[in-house]
């Protein structure tokens, strides 16, 4: 070990000059970019592996890699919506003549900013040449029926049809016989499978895709699915009854019955049925591709929504975990149960983990930033990479993405995303902090630093404040609120409807404490289509940026379809809204406190705080706390 540490030393300190390659700095770095002092097995292509209780990717020379990588590598840009012009090309041209003098150029600024990996969505002229690892991401299979109902959000296939067997067989043949050389490559770190796949359904919620396989048609191969689980785990119709407490003739019935209320039981049935899907989705994704390339490695589907169900399955058909997870960095903090959510990803999964990050300023001129300048920028990924790099199951992270887009383009979250600005002009003050911190990362990965840079200095935020508290609990300030219990009628609290013919009112015979509770019957229309809400306008208090809150609520649900919590709206200074929301509570469940932990990330104004229920169903609401964090 003391050899490892000394030839790391010698490393990094080599590393500490930005901008110069010496002969010295080579011989520490194989051609792949892995670090030469630690070794592992040697097969000629990356895998990982487990060194000391601590994950790796190897190279395919047998050295250790962390991946640092950059999404959205091309010149082709992002077109801007209505005109369809794509400036940052049209820049790119006009300052390098042609596309291959932009990515010599751009090559070389990613290696000075010390990155190693080529990220999705990248063109060929970067990733084709040596000296970067690089990823492929094969899109969704979309030929198959789409099992989320027509008037909501998001696409997912029937994965237990033919269909979508086919179209994933199809869609990996056609790039494997457009880009052939991929399976052969050494240089190829692994492929994504598909991006953010719609996991939350129509109602958007953790199980909501098995209410929508169960809508499904008697016919199709997902609804059967459904029924043949059924008939697994119950083997007769009068033990599922006994169950459900339900009067069914058969599991032929089932067939023909579109929708079934949560209770306890049924939703941990509707939750057993939606791993199924996760995996049946996962196995065939994961098993096409072995049919084509048998050597490079899975890096998982990137989800958006950190379900166990999902988590476990993609765990099973992935060499790496990938996420995007871009909310675990907060700007100005990590998340405060970052810790938490990576251990809880690696118990369910015993793979290793890559993440995303998204990070963005508000002085670029574009909307939605996190932090205020570039050098808080910079100081934000330093301080995240300091953290994530010590975990034991994290090996890399891959920033989005290389460019900024247009103001109109087609996320309406759109933000200074990229480390040029469309005019190909580097954020040089973030991008020297980025790049020191890469430069450290093996330090954090062998556990040699801890060094992580301060912010110099928001709203009043101190050191003290800004510290992560892993050590030592945080004590609790409750912050008075009015009428937290629901007891003074109308006095504190609107009772409305924003959607439909939802009605909020007090009910004085259901309610946790006290005298009274909050009640909202949802109307007849279906999710969004029918929202009440009990909300405080003037709420007699503020949020500072960099202290932590946790807002909290009782909860009593029947039949609740799609979704009831709490949450308070914030109008940031620099523009712009931000929620705070509960754990959403949906079928039917009896009392339970829900909350949410939460930091704003600058000045702010109060919204509103709000009791919301969405879709049909009935909740109640008591005993609001919001409580500062010390």
């Amino acid at each position: 070990m003391k050899k490892i540490i000394f030839s790391f030393i010698i490393a990094l300190s080599l590393f500490t000059v930005i901008n110069k390659v010496s002969a010295e700095e080579v011989k520490q770095f194989d051609k792949y970019g892995g670090w030469m002092g630690l070794k592992g097995e040697k097969k000629g292509y990356f895998h990982t592996q487990n060194i000391n209780d601590r994950w790796w990717i190897i190279t395919p020379e047998g050295n250790v890699f962390w991946s640092i990588g950059m999404y959205c590598v091309r010149m082709g840009g992002i077109p801007e919506t209505g005109s369809g012009r794509r400036v940052y090309q049209e820049v790119c041209l006009k300052k390098y003549g042609n596309e291959q003098e932009w990515a010599k150029a751009t090559r070389m600024q990613l290696y000075k900013w010390g990155f190693n990996t080529i990220g999705d969505w990248s063109a060929e002229s970067i990733y084709r040449e040596p000296g970067f690892s690089y990823v492929i991401g094969i899109n969704l299979p979309s030929k198959s029926e789409n099992v989320i109902p027509k008037g909501n959000y998001g696409y997912f296939p029937d994965v237990f049809s033919k269909d979508f067997a086919d179209s994933a067989r199809e869609q990996m043949q056609g790039l494997f016989n457009s880009q052939p050389y991929l399976i052969d490559d050494p240089q190829l770190l692994g492929y994504f499978l598909a991006d953010e796949p719609a996991w939350y359904g129509s109602k958007g919620r953790r199980g909501s895709l098995a209410d929508d396989f169960i809508a499904l048609d008697g016919s199709k191969p997902g609804k059967i699915a459904w029924i043949e689980l059924l008939k697994f785990k119950y083997s007769e119709i009068k033990k599922l009854n006994a169950a459900w407490q339900t009067n069914y003739s058969s599991f032929e019935e089932l067939l023909n019955i579109n929708k079934i209320k949560d209770t306890p039981v049924i939703e941990k049935d509707k939750l057993i049925f939606f791993r199924e899907i996760a995996e049946e989705f996962a196995k065939i994704l994961y098993l096409t591709l072995r049919e084509f390339d048998k050597y490079h490695m899975a890096l998982g589907t990137r989800p958006s929504r950190l379900y166990p169900e999902v988590v476990a399955a993609m765990g099973k058909y992935c060499d790496i975990f990938s996420t995007s997870g871009y909310n675990l960095n907060q700007g100005y903090q990590t998340d405060p149960k970052l810790d938490e959510t990576i251990d809880e990803i690696y118990k369910y999964t015993q793979k290793p983990i890559m993440l995303g990050v998204i990070i963005s300023a508000q002085d670029a001129g574009l909307p939605h930033g996190i932090v205020r300048t570039q050098r808080d920028r910079g100081i934000s990924y330093w301080r995240y990479l300091a953290k994530i790099a010590r975990h034991p199951a994290i090996v890399g992270v891959h920033w989005f993405e290389y460019f900024d887009p247009p103001l109109k383009c087609y996320d309406a979250g759109v933000a200074n995303w990229g480390l040029v600005s469309e005019k190909d002009e580097p954020y040089t003050e973030a991008a020297n902090l980025i790049a020191q911190a890469n430069k450290m990362v093996y330090a954090y990965a062998l556990g040699l630093s801890n060094f992580a840079p301060e912010f110099d200095g928001l709203f009043g935020i101190t050191k003290k404040q800004t510290e992560q508290t892993e050590d030592k609990p945080l004590k609790k300030v409750a912050i008075p609120l009015a009428d937290p219990g629901f007891e003074n009628g109308k006095a504190s609290w609107e009772f409305q409807t924003w959607k439909g013919k939802s009605k909020a009112s007090l009910d004085y015979f259901v309610k946790h404490s006290g005298k009274s509770s909050l009640k909202i019957q949802g109307g007849p229309d279906e999710g969004w289509g029918s929202v009440g809400v009990g909300v405080q306008g003037s709420t007699g208090f503020t949020l500072k940026p960099g202290y932590q809150y946790k807002l909290s609520v009782w909860v009593k649900a029947k039949d609740v379809e799609n979704s009831a919590f709490l949450r308070i709206k914030v109008t940031y200074k620099s523009g712009g809204d931000e929620y705070f929301g509960t754990e959403e509570v949906f079928g039917t469940k009896d009392w339970q406190k829900i909350s949410v932990d939460f930091s704003p990330r600058e000045e702010n104004t109060v919204g509103y705080l709000g009791a919301q229920l969405v879709g049909k169903g009935t909740a109640w609401f008591d005993d609001v706390t919001l409580e500062l964090m010390e």
